[in-house]
């Protein structure tokens, strides 16, 4: 293995784990406490613009918070948790993410587009580096020979 291409495993090996490190989650919330404030955090506020549940002192806010912790309580998912808030207060409500249509493009495309651009630049400096290695083949020597020499008769 060269030193070039080893070099080039290396930073790919870094690049990929850099991802993964930062795509994992940090899983489920231990407690119920937990759980509850994680989802809180993903329901926005609907008096208070900007703001979820969990940041904001609105009296509605609250009793959101006490509703999403009462649910949990009881074992309700966070999809019938979300559900039934979006059912009370309307979309705006629900700070996750659809993964399909054209949401799905907002949070795909760029991922697409980077690693186009790091493909790109892999493409290029390989040609320059392909670049570096040429030499003049021995019929190409042989031609500037003979110009020099044929110069050399006439001037």
């Amino acid at each position: 293995m060269t030193r070039r291409l080893l070099s080039w495993v290396a930073v790919a090996t870094i690049g990929v784990a850099a991802l993964l490190y930062g795509a994992i989650d940090e899983g489920a919330p231990r407690t119920d406490a937990d759980r509850a404030y994680e989802m809180a955090k993903t329901i926005g506020c609907p008096v208070c613009r900007g703001q979820s549940v969990a940041e904001s002192d609105a009296t509605v806010a609250k009793s959101i918070r006490a509703s999403i912790a009462i649910w949990i309580d009881e074992g309700r998912s966070d999809a019938f948790i979300r559900s039934a808030l979006v059912d009370r207060f309307g979309e705006a409500v629900d700070y996750t993410p659809s993964a399909s249509g054209v949401t799905a493009l907002v949070w795909i495309l760029p991922v697409v587009g980077g690693a186009g651009a790091i493909a790109g630049l892999f493409l290029v400096f390989r040609r320059w580096s392909d670049e570096d290695d040429l030499e003049a083949s021995v019929e190409d020597r042989a031609a500037v020979e003979a110009a020099r020499a044929a110069v050399g008769r006439d001037g």
